[in-house]
Formats: structure tokens, sequence, C-alpha cells
């Protein structure tokens, strides 16, 4: 089993920064994540949608730039490059946090699905990913979203 004394389930917005600040405590600390790091604001909510966003803004002004004296020719929106964009952002966001977190002593960043496994005699959770248990006093969730589908005719299609 693996000590330590603090285990955050999933890496979403709150945990890297729990997760950083718990280890220069002092903590050992453990991070596990079951996808990718930095949960569904980096890899397909709030950064991809801000970007994509971005880029929908810059061709509504071009488009409106003879309103401001500025003279323009046709406006059009290359959407793969606008994809393109997007996923660099995630890619670039997701690269910066993975070494921030790979350069905190303490904390270690475990990859695989984590899920309660018991308690301990003396208080502390098990938690297992894949066949490893880990072991600690702490354990914070933080395990995100998942994207849902409403009952709305035709939406499907």
């Amino acid at each position: 089993m693996d000590e330590f004394d603090s285990i955050i389930i999933g890496s979403g917005q709150a945990a890297p920064s729990l997760a950083v600040a718990l280890a220069k405590r002092g903590d050992r600390v453990a991070l596990i994540e079951g996808d990718r790091l930095g949960g569904t604001c980096v890899n397909t909510g709030c950064t991809p949608t801000k970007t994509l966003r971005k880029s929908a803004r810059v061709a509504h002004l071009a488009r409106r730039a003879a309103d401001f004296g500025v003279t323009t020719g046709p406006v059009e929106v290359d959407f793969a490059a606008a994809m393109i964009r997007m996923r660099a952002r995630s890619d670039t966001a997701r690269e910066g946090l993975t070494a921030w977190l790979a350069g905190t002593a303490g904390l270690s960043v475990i990859y695989g699905w984590g899920r309660f496994d018991g308690t301990e005699q003396d208080g502390r959770f098990r938690v297992a990913v894949g066949d490893r248990i880990l072991r600690a006093r702490h354990v914070y969730l933080n395990t995100g979203t998942r994207p849902f589908l409403p009952e709305v005719p035709g939406i499907d299609t």
C-alpha cells in the first residue's frame, strides 16, 4: 500500500492548486486523474469554448469593420483552423499544468480511475487505482462533469 497524507481524486479546476498547497505545507499528496489533467475546463469546457468564441468574435468584428471606417475584404471563417487553434490552447494549458505538478516536491500524479476501497481501523481511507491501493487520512473529491443531452424533440438530428 502507498501511504499519503492526502489524496485528491480528479484534476479539475480546484485540484491542482489544492494539491500544490498541501504539498508545500509538507503533506505527501496523490492526485489521481482518470483521463487528462485539467478536467473539463481545460479539455472540453471553458478553454475550448472561450477559444472558439474568440474566433467568432474576431470574425464578427471583421465583418463590422466598415462601421469603424475600416475597409476589409470578404470575411470567411476557416473552422478547421479555428479547431486547431482551440486544441493547441488546451494542449498548452495541459502541458503547463503537467510541468507545474511534476515540479512540486511531495506530489505524485497517478493516472487511473480512483475509487474508495474502504477504511482502515486507524481511520485512514483506502483508495484503489487499478491494482494499486493508496491510503490517506484525507480524501478530496474533484470529479468533474459529464455531458447531458436533454429530452428535446429533434435534438438528436
